[in-house]
């Protein structure tokens, strides 16, 4: 029956559009109000809602005091009061949509929700709001009981049923003619009205009818349903608290004039400094929460001091108050004290730490808006608190949000003029770089990260360096390589020790980004000079790091595939006459490197064994169909007698260089000044290397002068003036091996000829 009069009550609010609220269940509670407490919702946004109705043909005797609470409601607004959203009123129904809440009743059914410490704290809510209708609007409530009392989604308790709210300058008052329609009323009221009716009220201080019921309300919550007055006079106070129930006393004392005021509760309560006086006992509204909900109003007006002390309260009593009331309460108000008020960093750090409770879809409404308008605030101290924190928001932040609104501006800290936003900026990257898209990770972000390389300070170029190392592989592929080459090279001629260190920890981490031709080529060379580094620490991450590589390079080249064994032909008469000391091979041609071998070592006699056998008495050169000629093996050869001149184009050449290149040039406080003159800092050079100089190949264009050959082996002749071989010679082929394997630059023997 219940579900088809809620399907009933739902199709109705609907067909209404003067009340844009849909009525959903009723809540079943210990309701002994006229109105019947639904659940509903808000149809054009879905907000919860609560709504509140009442039937003029059931209850049509009461309708005065709907009215009245209909009339209260609109007039009467405290922190404390339920808040109404909309009011219908009709000729068969009235109804009240108010803010999401809870009657009081359900909570104390399950008291594991409802601790001393809540309890306390919503006792003083009703307390301070009973005390503001009392003075403040001269009014009698008349109907202070726990059906009367809700707690809204925040966790604060909310004071309701005025329905005989009587303010003692109306005309009419109600409660003095109607308060006994009140259902119940004879189970709450004082003992004068017991005795002497309502109009007995009229005599006495308005107060006195609001105590009474304050004191009922009490004993309800500690001790359950009140049944009878007498309970409220027994000397055993169960399950009240000993420093409550001496006050307790007072608010209940069947003669009038013995019984203290709401208002003298609560200032009693609130001064734990005063004495006891009169059995009155002191400082039971004094505690942490109390202290502060009530300064969080004034958040927005307090000095400095009084602000820092208060969020270091906050921060140690966090896990006291309800989860609600930390995420409905305290961060709405520390939001409207940061835009508003200018709270500062402290108040940001704070925001953020309670805004963990938050669902995502809450902070996107609750606290997103805030921080996105912050990164565009000039103050350095918000900056720097929202940098600091980045990690504890920006992953509730949708990718949207942070690349429109939220990455343009934090790039100006890589510009700012105070060190400390810059570092911070650049360690940001870290947090920020998950969130970012290809394009601003590969363009913007690039060229600001190579203008912190070059920052005066050193801590700021070690940082960038430690940055670009641990987003290496966020980088895009076509450019992460030459990018990360050069600004790791630039990095190993800093002058500040740990930079170097940074740079060689970092190439270590990303070995398996380089190509195994870049790492011979580019990375072995660049980590090479930090071997002999003077500090012991670059020397040993040196080692280290050499070794990563040195190992990678060994792999790549135990899986080549050996191509050296190319042959050079002769003639088939001179396959014939093997030489003793190297036979020539079955088909008939020498091999490349063994040849060399013997070659560069200058065993001439091994190396021509034709020329040997020439000597011995066997056939003449002349008498062959053509002279020795040894063919030139290809370029992928391991061996090369000529080098090659031509430059292959990278396939990166055309990318851009993100400003790597052009912002260090005399920037004596990056490079080493023995160094700086020799290496170009651009970090788009590394992937372009400089074409050597061309040196012309020696080649045998003439046969061999058999009869000069033969008088020079003969008598060992060394002179040049005896050689008569024209482009054979000793002399010829060493100086052909010093151009061949001579590094560039240099003049001496490196030792190459011994590894052949």
């Amino acid at each position: 029956m219940d579900f088809l009069k809620s399907a009933i009550n739902t199709i109705a609010a609907k067909a209404n559009s003067a009340f844009p609220y849909s009525i959903g269940d009723r809540i079943d509670f210990h309701n002994d109000t006229i109105w019947q407490v639904n659940d509903g919702f808000r149809r054009n946004d879905n907000l919860p809602v609560t709504v509140f109705r009442f039937d003029v043909n059931v209850n049509k005797s009461r309708l005065i005091l709907a009215k009245n609470a209909v009339k209260k409601l609109r007039t009467l607004r405290f922190p404390s009061v339920i808040k109404v959203l909309d009011i219908y009123e009709s000729d068969s129904e009235i109804l009240i949509a108010t803010e999401h809440v809870v009657p009081l009743d359900l909570a104390l059914q399950k008291r594991e929700t409802l601790n001393n410490d809540i309890i306390r704290w919503g006792l003083y809510a009703i307390a301070v709001t009973i005390k503001f209708i009392n003075v403040d609007a001269s009014s009698i409530h008349g109907n202070v009981r726990t059906s009367s009392i809700f707690i809204s989604d925040s966790g604060e308790w909310k004071l309701s049923g005025f329905e005989v709210l009587t303010s003692t300058k109306d005309e009419e008052p109600v409660i003095y003619t109607f308060g006994g329609l009140l259902p119940d009323s004879a189970r709450y009221a004082s003992p004068e009205v017991v005795k002497s009716g309502w109009d007995v009220l009229k005599k006495a201080p308005h107060h006195l009818y609001d105590s009474w019921l304050y004191g009922c309300l009490i004993y309800e919550i500690f001790n359950g349903r009140l049944t009878t007055s007498d309970q409220l006079q027994s000397s055993i106070r169960k399950q009240i608290p000993a420093d409550l129930f001496g006050p307790f006393k007072r608010l209940v004392q069947p003669i009038p004039k013995q019984r203290v005021s709401v208002k003298q509760f609560v200032e009693v309560g609130r001064d734990n400094n005063s004495k006891a006086t009169n059995n009155l006992g002191a400082g039971f509204f004094k505690s942490d929460l109390i202290d502060l909900s009530e300064n969080l109003d004034n958040l927005g007006v307090q000095n400095e001091h009084e602000r820092q002390a208060f969020l270091r309260e906050l921060q140690k009593l966090k896990s006291r108050f309800p989860q609600s009331y930390l995420r409905l309460k305290i961060l709405p108000e520390l939001v409207k004290c940061l835009e508003f008020s200018g709270g500062g960093p402290n108040v940001l750090v704070v925001l953020l730490d309670f805004a963990s409770f938050l669902s995502q879809e809450e902070y996107q409404s609750a606290v997103a808006p805030t921080i996105v308008k912050l990164f565009s605030v000039p103050d350095r101290a918000i900056r720097l608190a929202l940098l600091e924190s980045l990690s504890k928001f920006i992953e509730l932040l949708p990718a949207k949000t942070v690349n429109d609104k939220i990455f343009p501006d934090l790039l100006t800290g890589f510009t700012d003029v105070a060190p400390v936003i810059r570092e911070q900026t650049v360690k940001a990257v870290l947090v920020i770089v998950p969130k970012l898209s290809d394009r601003n990770i590969n363009n913007d972000l690039l060229r600001h990260l190579a203008k912190a390389q070059n920052d005066e300070q050193p801590g700021i170029r070690t940082n960038t360096t430690i940055c670009l190392g641990k987003i290496a592989h966020n980088l895009g592929p076509h450019t992460r390589s030459r990018v990360l080459i050069t600004a790791f090279s630039r990095s190993l001629r800093d002058s500040f020790v740990h930079a170097r260190s940074a740079a060689l920890l970092a190439l270590a981490v990303t070995v398996d980004i380089f190509s195994p031709d870049d790492c011979a080529t580019k990375i072995l060379p660049a980590i090479c000079p930090a071997l002999l580094d003077k500090e012991k620490l670059v020397r040993t991450q040196a080692q280290k790091t050499l070794d990563v590589y040195i190992a990678k390079v060994k792999d790549h080249a135990a899986s080549i595939p050996d191509q050296s064994a190319l042959s050079a032909p002769v003639s088939s008469s001179l396959s014939s006459s093997p030489s003793p000391s190297k036979p020539v091979e079955e088909n008939g041609a020498w091999s490349i490197n063994g040849f060399a071998k013997q070659f560069v070592s200058g065993n001439l006699e091994a190396g021509f064994p034709v020329l040997q056998e020439r000597q011995n008495g066997g056939v003449h050169l002349a008498d062959q169909p053509a002279p020795l000629t040894v063919e030139q093996p290809n370029r992928s050869s391991s061996f090369n007698f000529a080098p090659d001149n031509k430059v292959e184009a990278d396939d990166n050449n055309e990318d851009d260089d993100f400003g790597w290149g052009d912002l260090d040039d005399g920037d004596e406080n990056i490079a080493n000044s023995n160094t700086s003159a020799n290496i170009n800092d651009d970090w788009a050079a590394f992937d372009e290397p400089k074409p050597k100089p061309a040196v012309a190949p020696v080649r045998n264009t003439k046969p061999l002068n058999t009869t000069s050959t033969k008088s020079n082996i003969n008598n060992n002749v060394t002179s040049t003036s005896h050689r008569t071989i024209k482009s054979h010679s000793i002399a010829a082929h060493k100086k052909k091996k010093e151009l061949l394997f001579a590094d560039e630059g240099a003049g001496e023997d490196d030792g190459w000829g011994d590894g052949w």
